[in-house]
């Protein structure tokens, strides 16, 4: 299946770029090449290392209180006839 291309759009987008001052387009230059290199390699060790890094969430309910949680909604939802 062919994609079409959306003159339209790049149209609009280069009109955009361009009324940018350089900074701005030094700028969006430098964000684009850091999103396609951040989109290209997802780094899931780097996230799960980040997740593991947090501090523990002092409020995060133990497995009782959730189990307790979940009754109490299939309760209201789905009430004993």
């Amino acid at each position: 299946m062919a994609t079409s291309v959306n003159t339209q759009l790049v149209d609009s987008l280069a009109q955009v770029i361009l009324a940018l001052s350089l900074e701005e387009q030094a700028l969006l230059v430098d964000t684009v090449q850091r999103l396609r290199s951040t989109a290209s390699q997802p780094d899931l060790r780097q996230f799960f290392d980040g997740l593991d890094a947090l501090a523990p969430d002092p409020d995060q309910p133990t497995l009782a209180e959730i189990s307790q949680e979940v009754k109490a909604v299939r309760h209201q939802l789905w009430p004993e006839a």
